[in-house]
């Protein structure tokens, strides 16, 4: 790496660091730490929510799954905007107006204890897989620049993100990360651009040369389980995996409920379901475009073309850019990932079990528990991902599949039924778990069907014990939390809108029309890049 490209990947994390200095200066609350006083701006927001899901993962993993597969595995993310209109039809709408700042608060007081304890714990290991899966990119590409071990840039990445996410809180967070898009873009417009001037191809020419390639078919109505891109899978399985993901994880329920109003949270919402699925589909279209510059050449692994294109065929400074964009990808994931995990570990460990001095004693607290899961990031790293040839999309999609389900089906269940009590959920989540698992272990099926496999077992299993073991809670107790329950709440308090917008659950509205119009648009792009 030249030194002009060193200077600005340095100059971008220093500028992060500040960042996060200047907005920490007004965090003196825990509210104001981890939901920025419930007052940020929709826009940023947005961005903060899309930069996270894409992460470095989908700027090199992405790329490189396309080079071998073509536009197909962006039919992995294809039900992202039918998720988010679902979230905001039924869970988010209960979480804005019960006001909590951890949705496993939610879990306790609808179901109890056991429940809300399986739920974090299955968020922290599900977030912790993610987030080591966002440090091992960057540090390949340290690795392959700079030949630091591998340990060391593991280490410097996650310290960098500590920082100044420690320093600011989730307002560092969302503003970082709403920066680091505009990075991010920054780097994909230069790639592409390299890419068409070195091959002297127009746009059109390399969509011909793709085509003829088998590089642009997406769509493939086929029901074969064992494909991870086909049209059913991405449909069932997609859609359980990123419901999930937008309307239960707290890594992105927390960002939203940072919103100044709720039509903020609607608008953020919108906007992240357009640009994160825009910049996807820009990875897997850069991903077809390196297979036409390298002349479909063998890579030992996914991961090596983005890095092979950084350090072998870009000129100087332009590598700087790129490099900075990938940190960027990764930087926006892991700093609202810790904050998330910080948060869960506040709200649903230590205050609930440890102490209740809520404010002085977690914020004291904050700092060593983000070291520990500092380490314990550097150590999912090195051992889960470390050597991996596929691409780590793939890689990452099939450790967490087997959460998503069971964590989708304790919310359903307490969101849509009255009779599910705490124990039987609880049996619920720990059988969809196992289940799945050994589904996935012992039959040739793709991990995309895991999260829609985990949710019917937890939803069946946990409803049937739930009718033989009761609840301590009342009737009404449980009812008032229900999703119908929190809807004629609402009316009765005539809380029913905001700034003009609908706050109410099971609400159809204009959001709600854009959102499914955008989700049939991909199919229609799909089917007219892969034929015409």
């Amino acid at each position: 790496m030249s030194q002009i490209d060193f200077m600005i990947v340095i100059f971008y994390m220093i500028g992060m660091i500040f960042i996060g200095y200047r907005l920490g200066k007004k965090n003196e609350t825990q509210e104001d730490y981890f939901l920025a006083g419930r007052s940020m701006p929709w826009f940023p927001v947005g961005l903060s929510v899309a930069a996270t899901m894409i992460s470095a993962n989908g700027f090199v993993g992405g790329p490189g799954w396309a080079y071998s597969s073509g536009i197909g595995p962006f039919m992995v993310n294809i039900t992202v905007p039918l998720a988010i209109m679902a979230a905001l039809y039924t869970f988010i709408p209960v979480f804005y107006n019960l006001k909590l700042t951890s949705v496993y608060e939610y879990v306790e007081k609808r179901l109890g204890i056991y429940s809300r304890t399986l739920t974090v714990f299955g968020f922290l290991i599900n977030s912790l897989i993610q987030v080591s899966s966002m440090v091992y990119i960057p540090a390949l590409i340290i690795n392959k620049f700079t030949n630091f071990d591998i340990k060391i840039s593991v280490i410097i990445i996650v310290v960098v993100a500590i920082v100044y996410t420690l320093l600011g809180g989730i307002k560092a967070v969302i503003w970082t990360d709403a920066t680091q898009m505009g990075i991010l873009w920054g780097g994909l417009i230069f790639a592409f651009i390299f890419i068409l001037k070195a091959t002297g191809l127009s746009i059109g020419d390399t969509f011909v040369i793709a085509r003829e390639a088998g590089k642009l078919q997406a769509i493939d109505f086929s029901f074969n389980i064992s494909s991870t891109n086909g049209f059913w899978a991405s449909l069932i399985g997609g859609f359980i995996m990123w419901v999930r993901y937008f309307g239960l994880d707290q890594g992105q329920v927390q960002r939203i409920l940072t919103s100044k109003s709720y039509k903020g949270v609607k608008n953020s919402f919108l906007v992240s379901a357009i640009i994160m699925n825009i910049v996807y589909f820009s990875f897997m279209i850069l991903g077809v475009m390196l297979f036409i510059y390298y002349k479909g050449a063998s890579f030992n692994s996914s991961n090596d073309i983005m890095i092979d294109f950084l350090s072998n065929h870009l000129p100087v400074g332009v590598v700087g850019l790129i490099i900075s964009g990938i940190f960027a990808a990764a930087m926006s994931s892991i700093d609202s990932l810790l904050n998330s995990m910080t948060t869960v570990y506040t709200k649903d460990i230590h205050e609930r079990f440890i102490s209740t001095k809520a404010d002085v004693t977690s914020l004291k607290n904050t700092m060593i528990i983000s070291v520990v899961f500092g380490i314990l990031i550097v150590l999912f790293t090195l051992i889960g991902f470390s050597g991996t040839m596929k691409s780590v999309l793939d890689v990452i999609g099939k450790y967490i599949s087997y959460i998503s389900g069971p964590m989708c089906g304790a919310f359903f269940l307490a969101m849509f039924t009255v009779k599910s009590s705490d124990k039987g959920v609880s049996i619920g989540i720990i059988m969809g778990m196992i289940v799945t698992f050994l589904i996935g272990q012992h039959i040739e099926i793709s991990w995309i069907w895991n999260p829609a496999i985990g949710f019917v077992i937890t939803s069946i299993i946990g409803y049937l014990f739930s009718c033989f073991i009761k609840s301590n809670k009342s009737e009404d107790e449980k009812y008032k939390y229900t999703l119908i329950g929190q809807r004629e709440k609402m009316i009765s308090d005539n809380e029913t809108s905001e700034e003009g917008v609908s706050k109410l659950p099971l609400e159809f509205d204009r959001y709600s029309v854009i959102l499914i119009i955008f989700f049939f648009l991909q199919y229609i792009i799909l089917y007219s890049i892969g034929n015409y």
